[in-house]
């Protein structure tokens, strides 16, 4: 039994149609192929909205894809293409034991750690928690199925308060998620990837804001 990776991509030319797959590549990697690639390629790249290493994963990508033709439309049976939300994705995902992909291999501390996510993600949107939330906003973050933290988001200190304790960062926020709940995985964490926002009652992801 071997592990790779599943992966989810999104592309601005196809709206509610995801790219659903697995690689035994990075899935950064992967992405360079699939924006590369003659054989079928939209008029704008793909983007990584996000990725699971986990075991077994050809496996894994076939009970997804069975789940996934079940209950959604799948745009083509001989690709990889299916109509459906971010968030019904997402949840398949976090029902499977694994790693959620970020970029970053290298430890650094909180403050490094959040200059270079917002460094290298600015084109995606806001990365400037002043700018991204309001006074009282919750945050979450979700481990599996049922380990969440809510924080809310405190303009004063400028940062998260959760169960009394402060956050600096998103990041900091949902590695110390994994330090207590998956003492198995590594300590670090993208937060703006991993992490939801409430707005109008809604949870979206803080990738996207």
């Amino acid at each position: 039994m071997t592990d790779g990776y599943l992966y989810c991509f999104s592309n601005n030319s196809m709206p509610g149609i995801l790219k659903i797959g697995m690689t035994e590549r990075t899935p950064d990697v992967r992405l360079n192929e699939a924006n590369s690639s003659d054989t079928w390629r939209p008029p704008t790249p793909y983007k990584i909205e996000f990725a699971k290493r986990v075991y077994n994963h050809k496996q894994k990508e076939v009970i997804l894809h069975k789940l996934l033709s079940q209950y959604t439309e799948h745009i083509n049976p001989k690709r990889e293409f299916f109509r459906v939300s971010l968030e019904e994705v997402k949840t398949l995902f976090d029902l499977m034991d694994g790693d959620l992909w970020v970029k970053k291999l290298i430890e650094k501390d909180e403050e490094e750690e959040e200059e270079e996510e917002t460094t290298h993600t600015t084109k995606l949107g806001c990365r400037d928690v002043t700018k991204c939330f309001t006074n009282g906003q919750r945050i979450r973050h979700t481990i599996g199925i049922n380990k969440t933290w809510i924080g809310v988001y405190d303009s004063l200190k400028n940062g998260i308060v959760c169960d009394e304790k402060f956050y600096k960062t998103l990041s900091g926020f949902a590695a110390t998620h994994y330090s207590i709940d998956r003492t198995d995985r590594v300590k670090s964490a993208n937060g703006w990837k991993e992490c939801e926002c409430e707005v109008y009652e809604k949870w979206i992801s803080t990738y996207n804001l």
